[in-house]
Parts: C-alpha cells; structure tokens; sequence
C-alpha cells in the first residue's frame, strides 16, 4: 500500500514518485504544486481503494525546492 507521495516540478512540468507503488511522467497540462498534489492525492487513494480496499487520506508538507512530500495515512489525513 502507498505510504509517501513525492510531488517535485521537473522539466516539462510536476512528476510524482509514489513510495513502493509507481512514478509518473512529468504532465505539462499540469500547470503548478496545488494540481500536482492534487493529481497525485487521486491517483494514491485509487491504488489505496482498488489494490489494497482501504480508504486514505495525505498530509502534505512543503519541501525547500518546491517540491511537496505526503504521508498517506489510512482512515484520511488527520
């Protein structure tokens, strides 16, 4: 089950690297942090949903770079 989500802006937009799980292309439809975070936010709570049956929630926490970096926690972030 996903544990971290790294969102970080990349050349040709936001990737994001899910701990344990999957990475994603850089998205240049994606056009900054708040949906990038938010694409992110949705692809974790359907791998957590459809792989494992468990609904989550992500705390997110802003990095020095511009990056973000989320906990996911089941039950929704607290």
């Amino acid at each position: 089950m996903p544990t971290r989500v790294l969102v970080a802006p990349v050349a040709g937009g936001w990737a994001q690297s899910i701990a344990g799980v999957a990475c994603g292309r850089p998205d240049p439809a994606v056009a900054d942090a708040a949906q990038a975070e938010a694409v992110a936010a949705e692809t974790v709570t359907a791998i957590a949903r459809d792989r494992h049956g468990r609904t989550v929630g992500i705390e997110w926490e802003p990095l020095p770079d511009g990056a973000s970096a989320g906990r996911v926690r089941e039950g929704g972030a607290r």
